[in-house]
């Protein structure tokens, strides 16, 4: 099996490094949106701020790695293909961390809201769900290079999260019509919206980050 010398490089093992250490910011970001979840369902309006500033943090320093890899692109040693699928695989990513946080960040306009547990539940799972897509994407990047068939396997995992991410998002809205009974605040469901579509938006980059992925390793063979 053929494979490039990307890594072989010093300006290649540095666009490498730099792509992981922005996967991990992202899963920080990730694992704090789970965490908002919880501390906004226990009503917890001081955690729910911290867990929200966690994420813009997390999501700062991913949009700096971003910018330092745009950087390293720019200066040409990869092929144009390659060049720009790697620049793919990384925006999309970003927009992972960047859903999460416009997420949290709705979660604490509704803290006063309160929500039945079969609905937290649900909003619970689907952000775990987000998470998974940012793990299996830290796993795929780690391995592209020694298992293409595994990696190609991780990619069409995160596909099937995001279905069931897909499937959790039409279930909440179908909760839109239980809001006259929990709130007579018209643009209190117009944020939770925003909120649940934020969720689905951060599967849906994760999706596209790991299509992105896939062909990388297409290339590669």
């Amino acid at each position: 099996m053929k494979f490039s010398n990307f890594f072989r490089k010093d300006a290649e093992e540095e666009i490498y490094q730099k792509m992981n250490q922005h996967l991990s910011k992202i899963q920080l970001a990730t694992q704090s949106l789970i965490k908002a979840v919880e501390v906004w369902r226990e009503g917890d309006v001081a955690k729910l701020d911290f867990e929200t500033g966690n994420i813009s943090a997390e999501e700062h320093a991913a949009d700096q790695i971003l910018a330092d890899i745009w950087l390293e692109l720019t200066k040409g040693s990869l092929k144009s293909k390659l060049r720009s699928n790697i620049l793919t695989f990384v925006k999309r990513a970003d927009e992972v961390a960047g859903h999460a946080k416009r997420a949290s960040s709705n979660f604490l306009i509704l803290h006063k809201l309160k929500l039945p547990d079969h609905i937290f539940e649900e909003i619970h799972k689907a952000c775990e769900l987000v998470d998974m897509c940012a793990k299996k994407l830290i796993e795929a990047l780690s391995i592209y290079m020694k298992d293409i068939r595994r990696t190609v396997d991780l990619t069409t995992e995160i596909s099937f999260i995001e279905h069931q991410v897909d499937g959790l998002y039409s279930k909440l809205k179908n909760h839109y019509f239980d809001f006259s009974d929990l709130t007579d605040n018209f643009a209190t469901l117009v944020i939770f919206d925003h909120a649940i579509r934020e969720i689905e938006g951060a599967a849906n980059a994760a999706e596209d980050a790991s299509d992105a992925l896939r062909s990388i390793v297409i290339s590669e063979i």
